[in-house]
């Protein structure tokens, strides 16, 4: 899959959302809006670089970032030029997909952070997180419906199409993901942190200090742990039972997975043990 893929899902698909939206009626243009919003709501709307937004300093009450910072590169950047134009103590709302563990191998044209790369992004550009969930309320069963009668007037018009396709591959791999627990939505409230108020982790001893030797270890290990918890879940022995075609995930590269876990996870354990003979205590670094 090229990089048309993403022109199909946020042009193509969009703008057959749109038509569908005027066919059916306003009552379905809230459940559609995420990819036809300009069009269907008659906003004054600016296109541009998420690293150069063409707005002063300042100049916007608060923000909304909707599914944007996976699908771009350079992440720091489009949070720091939506740090500049919001005023101190803005409020910034984030819809971000984050994988369970770097480099899970996503649809064409996404790059999904971890939440803890997430949380130091925010923080390096000058927020502090209010709230943040991984399970935000499901969407009202009235809105799925009508986003389901959307899809599908798209789909009786547009099937044939080969945008429509690779737009559907994309859906399908998300679906593929979320289903094998290997990415999941965070939806974070933060509010822009005023000028000259040091960050929450500098103060309380964050990334700017540097972790004592038990610190790291325990850290460590309940990442793995956690990890290896996830890999459990996913039951490769029950999917491999199923047809080929009801796979959401090779049970294969599922057991590989976690055989490679259980590695780390004994290398965590080594590690704690020579940690502990070399005579430090709890809390005493090297």
């Amino acid at each position: 899959m090229t990089a048309s893929a993403m022109v199909a899902e946020f042009d193509d698909v969009a703008g057959w959302t749109a038509d569908a939206v005027e066919r059916l009626g306003e009552r379905y243009a809230i459940p559609a809006a995420c990819r036809a919003a300009a069009r269907l709501f008659g906003l004054p709307v600016v296109a541009a670089n998420g690293a150069r937004i063409p707005l002063r300093a300042g100049s916007v009450d608060a923000a909304w970032c909707l599914g944007v910072l996976d699908t771009v590169r350079d992440k720091a950047a489009v949070l720091r030029e939506i740090h500049r134009v919001l005023p101190p103590g803005a409020p910034l709302g984030l819809l971000v997909i984050v994988a369970r563990a770097p480099r899970v191998p996503g649809p064409e044209g996404n790059l999904f952070p971890t939440r803890r790369a997430l949380a130091g992004l925010l923080d390096a550009a000058g927020f502090e997180v209010v709230e943040q969930t991984d399970r935000p309320g499901d969407a009202p069963l009235s809105w799925k419906r009508r986003v389901e009668r959307v899809a599908a007037a798209v789909a009786g018009r547009h099937r044939a199409d080969r945008a429509h396709a690779l737009a559907a591959r994309q859906s399908e791999t998300f679906t593929r993901l979320f289903a094998s627990g290997q990415i999941s939505v965070r939806l974070v409230h933060a509010t822009r942190r005023p000028a000259g108020r040091p960050s929450e982790r500098s103060a309380h001893g964050g990334p700017m200090s540097t972790p004592t030797g038990d610190e790291f270890e325990i850290e460590f290990e309940a990442e793995v742990e956690a990890e290896l918890e996830l890999a459990k879940a996913s039951d490769p022995a029950r999917v491999a039972a199923q047809p080929v075609s009801e796979w959401l995930f090779d049970p294969a590269e599922a057991e590989a997975e976690e055989v490679e876990l259980r590695n780390l996870l004994g290398a965590a354990e080594e590690l704690e043990s020579g940690f502990r003979s070399w005579g430090h205590g709890p809390g005493e670094g090297a």
